[in-house]
């Protein structure tokens, strides 16, 4: 009678193997369709574009008129007065020098129906919050240009 040794399995090898094909066929089947983004692209940089025209002192109707309605509105008495608080998306995250708040949102700040002011900075001041002190870049992220 033959007696046959069992086979011993490739291991490693066949572990490799299948992470390969397995990741080959992801691409394979990611060619060719559309990748969806969690943020809408092209409304966050049409608002970043219109920000450029909002100047300081204009009414909340020359504001909504330039940048639409705010997605996010608020409405405060803090120490300086009441405060009417308008957040657009510009950005798609918060990030030093962006004057973002909230994963993206620039505020808008708004005292007697008149823009007194935009971004983080303003809007910490008229909130009554601390101004987060933002850092220098260390010497070796510095950019020549």
């Amino acid at each position: 009678m033959f007696l046959r040794k069992p086979c011993k399995p490739l291991g490693k090898v066949s572990g490799y193997l299948s992470a390969l094909l397995l990741m080959l066929g992801l691409l394979a089947a990611g060619c060719g369709q559309r990748i969806l983004t969690q943020w809408p692209r092209q409304q966050i940089f049409s608002s970043y574009l219109r920000l450029q025209d909002v100047r300081l002192g204009m009414s909340r109707t020359e504001v909504e008129s330039i940048m639409g309605p705010p997605p996010v509105q608020e409405v405060g008495d803090y120490r300086g007065g009441r405060f009417t608080f308008y957040f657009y998306r510009t950005h798609n995250m918060d990030y030093a020098g962006s004057g973002t708040v909230r994963g993206g949102y620039t505020p808008f700040i708004f005292q007697n129906n008149r823009l007194v002011g935009k971004g983080k900075r303003d809007y910490y001041r008229a909130s009554d919050q601390l101004v987060e002190q933002e850092a220098p870049p260390p010497p070796w992220k510095k950019r020549s240009w």
